[in-house]
Parts: C-alpha cells; sequence; structure tokens
C-alpha cells in the first residue's frame, strides 16, 4: 500500500499531475487497468484504477460522470486518465465530494508499463524501494548537499526513520571514508526497507566526505610533504629543497612561526603517544578548513613523533606573530579535545624568523618551547619559546648541529651504560653540578640518599674518566646535561 502523497512524490518514469487531490485522501492498495466504462465490477475499495487508450475516447462526456459515481460508491482511491481526456466538471466535483483523486500523465506510455511500474510502488516490494533509492542517489549532489541533508532525503523518500550520528560507538552502519570511521547511520524502523535505507545513506556520505577532503586536503597534502622535507633536509640542501618547495605551493618567502603540537592519550594502548596518522589527518582537516589569506597561510608537516605547523606571512608580523599562532593553536586544541575526551595536548610556538632558515630556526624553538610544555601536568599545556626567559640562550645553542654533536660526544660514555642507566646517570650529574657539588642538596633534589648520590657519582666518574674538580670540565659536562634534560622534556 502507498498514500496518494507517496505516489505523487515516488520516482516514477512519467510524470503524475493532480486534477482533484481530496480532502481525506485514501490509501492506494491496488492497481486495475479498466478499458471499458461500463465494467466496474472489479472497483475495490483503494483501487487506483487506470483508463486504457479506449476508456479514455468516452471518459469526458456523461458515461464518465456515471463512472466515477460508481467509483465513489465503491471506495476507490483514484483515477488515472491520460493529459488529453478532456476535463468534467460535474466528474471531479462527485470525485471530491466522494474523496476519489483523479490523476493525470502524459499520452505516450504504454498501459502494460504504466500498470506494471504502478503496482511496483502500490504494492511496497523490494523493487519499488530499490527503485527509490537508486532515483534518490543518482540525484543527490555529493559536492553540495550537506551529509545531514542527504540522510534526510532518503528518509523522506523512502518513508523511514533514519539518523546521521558522528559518534563512532553502538549500533547503525558505518561511514566508512579512507578505511576510517566517521560516524554511523541508524534506522529506527524494522524491515529490510530500513536496512537498506540506512546502508545507502552510509555509503552516499561517505562517498560525500570522501569528495569534498579530497579537493579540500589535496593542496594542503602536497605543502605538508614539502615542509617535512625542509625541515628534514641537510643545511647543505636546503637553497635547492627550498626551491622545490615553493613550486608545489609552500610559502617559502617571507616570515615563519611554528608550532609544534604533541598529544599523549592515557587510553592509548600502552598509554603514551596517541595515533599519530589519525591526529596529523586531523589536524590537516582543521588547517584545510581555515583556509589562508593572501597575507598568510598555515602548512602542516609530521617529520617526527610530534605534528609542526607553520604559520607564514609576507611581511614581519614582529610579536604578533606568536600571539595570532598561539590564539588559533587554543582553538585547534579545544577541536582536538572535544573530539577526543581524555588527550593531554602539549604545544611549543616558536618565534618569527624570515625564509627558509629562519623556518627551520622556528620550528627547532618550537622543539625546546615543545619541552618545557611536556613538564606541565595540566590537560592542555601551551608554552612559546620566547616565554624561557635566560633559558633561550642555552636553547638556542642547543639548536645547531655543533652543539648537539658536542652534548653527544661529552655523553657518549654514559649513554654506553643503556637508556636506563644513561638517565640516571645524566640526571644525577646535572643536580650534583647545579648545586655546586653538594651531595647533601643533590640528594634532596633528586629524592634519593646521600650514599646514592655518592655511590651514583662513583660509577660516573669512571665512565666519564673526566675529574669533575675542574671547573672547565664541570661547566662543559653541566651544558651537557641541561642540554641532553631539555631536549627530553625532562627540565625547561
Amino acid at each position: 500500500m502507498i498514500t496518494l502523497d507517496g505516489l505523487l512524490s515516488a520516482p516514477l518514469s512519467w510524470p503524475l499531475r493532480e486534477r482533484v487531490h481530496p480532502e481525506t485522501p485514501g490509501v492506494l492498495a491496488r492497481v486495475l487497468l479498466i478499458e471499458d466504462l461500463d465494467h466496474v465490477d472489479g472497483l475495490d475499495p483503494g483501487t487506483l484504477a487506470v483508463l486504457n487508450r479506449g476508456a479514455i475516447e468516452a471518459a469526458g462526456g456523461y458515461q464518465f460522470d456515471v463512472f466515477i459515481r460508481h467509483a465513489v460508491r465503491r471506495g476507490v482511491s483514484a483515477v488515472l486518465v491520460r493529459s488529453s481526456t478532456r476535463r468534467s466538471i460535474t466528474a471531479e466535483a462527485i470525485a471530491a465530494r466522494g474523496n476519489v483523486a483523479i490523476l493525470e500523465m502524459d499520452d505516450e506510455p504504454q498501459p502494460g508499463s504504466v500498470i506494471e511500474e504502478f503496482a511496483t510502488f502500490v504494492a511496497g516490494d523490494a523493487r519499488a524501494a530499490l527503485r527509490t533509492l537508486g532515483v534518490i542517489a543518482a540525484s543527490l549532489d555529493l559536492d553540495e548537499d550537506e551529509p545531514e541533508a542527504i540522510i534526510a532525503r532518503i528518509a523522506r523518500a523512502c518513508a523511514v526513520a533514519l539518523e546521521l550520528s558522528l559518534d563512532e560507538s553502538g549500533d547503525g552502519t558505518p561511514v566508512v571514508v579512507d578505511g576510517s570511521v566517521r560516524g554511523l547511520v541508524r534506522s529506527r524502523d524494522a524491515g529490510d526497507v530500513g536496512t537498506v535505507a540506512a546502508a545507502l545513506g552510509a555509503a552516499v556520505v561517505a562517498r560525500s566526505m570522501a569528495r569534498r577532503e579530497r579537493l579540500l586536503l589535496t593542496p594542503v597534502r602536497s605543502t605538508s610533504a614539502a615542509l617535512s622535507q625542509l625541515l628534514l633536509c641537510s643545511q647543505a640542501n636546503l637553497p635547492a629543497v627550498a626551491a622545490r618547495a615553493t613550486e608545489v605551493g609552500l610559502t617559502v618567502i617571507g616570515w615563519h612561526c611554528a608550532a609544534r603540537l604533541a598529544v599523549d592519550d592515557p587510553a592509548h594502548r600502552g598509554g603514551g603517544t596517541a595515533d599519530l596518522p589519525r591526529l596529523e589527518q586531523e589536524v590537516l582537516g582543521l588547517v584545510a578548513e581555515h583556509a589562508g589569506t593572501q597575507r598568510s597561510s598555515w602548512s602542516v608537516a609530521r617529520p617526527d613523533d610530534t605534528v609542526v605547523l607553520v604559520h607564514s606571512t609576507r611581511s614581519d608580523p614582529a610579536r604578533e606573530g606568536p600571539r595570532v599562532v598561539r590564539e588559533w593553536i587554543e582553538t585547534l586544541t579545544s577541536t582536538l579535545r572535544e573530539a577526543h575526551p581524555g588527550l593531554r595536548v602539549h604545544i611549543g610556538v616558536g618565534t618569527a624568523h624570515e625564509g627558509a632558515s629562519g623556518l627551520r630556526a622556528s620550528a627547532e624553538e618550537s622543539r625546546t618551547a615543545l619541552a618545557a610544555a611536556r613538564l606541565d601536568e595540566a590537560d592542555t599545556s601551551i608554552v612559546t619559546f620566547d616565554a624561557l626567559g635566560g633559558r633561550r640562550m642555552l636553547a638556542e645553542w642547543v639548536s645547531t648541529d655543533a652543539a648537539r654533536e658536542a652534548v653527544r660526544d661529552l655523553l657518549a660514555p654514559l649513554d654506553a651504560l643503556g637508556p636506563a642507566k644513561s638517565a640516571t646517570a645524566v640526571a644525577t650529574l646535572h643536580a650534583y653540578l647545579d648545586e655546586r657539588g653538594s651531595l647533601q642538596r643533590a640528594a634532596t633534589r633528586l629524592h634519593v640518599h646521600r650514599n646514592a648520590v655518592v655511590y651514583r657519582l662513583e660509577g660516573i666518574t669512571r665512565a666519564l674518566g673526566q675529574d669533575l674538580s675542574d671547573s672547565d670540565s664541570r661547566f662543559a659536562l653541566q651544558m651537557a646535561c641541561r642540554a641532553r634534560l631539555m631536549s627530553t622534556g625532562s627540565i625547561t
């Protein structure tokens, strides 16, 4: 069965028009071909009476009026005529009073085809549902229609209740985009039509999301790859890599302020860093939506276990650069934590520098600032490089290749002890040197007994083979320990 409105909105091969729409139209339960207006025995309640060509020739006079009277008495729901059928004011008035709809369609379709198609929709079988779904799917604009609008159209066409949820948990048909579940489509109607409609809705929404993301993210992904190469290449190759990056659309000429983002997810298996590839994709999407202007742009890269975001401007932003970056980063952080409750987000923001070398310098500053941010126990911590005060000199020194090589060489004997023993040795030596050789203050700082510090220092001096009473050796080792601990985020 189907309502009159449902039939009028069904995706038929031929358009239907109304001559009479009764005040309380009946439900259409069966279809009957009428070849002679005198043969009314088959007119049962809920019938859609389709007049054949022969019957149509006599349908404009008194005989048609009589036929409509019989239709009213027998509870017929609708009568279908052709557009060439002459109109009868009397018949239409009788139909309106008797709740019989009079419909019309074009002359060209053959009666057999008309009966078969109407029977499909009136019966409400799987063929009607599939036809409806197919027509709706073909008519949707994947580039313009919002996901919610797509689901609403499919729900109306199929007369089922559908719901799109961007929550990935629970029952429903998953919306899968590039192997990732982005939501669920649920049907509150049991039965095959509800199941198929939900599946179609999920598939169409997934296609729409994928198309939009490809159109939106393609430019950002191109510059992302170029930015990664720019951050990781050697100083000698920087000019060539910068030239290639410019060719693919990365803003190299101008001023750059970098932010470095790291996320800890306690719920992630084993704890620690969250799913970085997924995090990068989410950040890419947010950056793509936050389109740059002619005067500024954003680019994203994942050169290591962090995500780097670079804000580029044509002119020197001075102190405004870090402020603008921090404000947008705060919005980004809020969005990420809203989507993933429980995440701990740490961000370091560098200062603005010019050119390709300046971009790399700002990225290194953001690494130092991130190390400080990671020491904060808050769920969200953002530290700017210029807020490090006097420690900036050490941070800038540590960012050079020569300094990193010197630190590696000085601490190599301790690193040879293994990761755990090396970390303990560096922390102990750093505390001892920072406390000017006081064993008691170093022990208090490390929360251990004084004898433990004495025992550790004996092993450290043997491994290093250096005299800790020499002022130059103490200064070099103190700088190396502080640099190592800053780079691992153990101190700021």
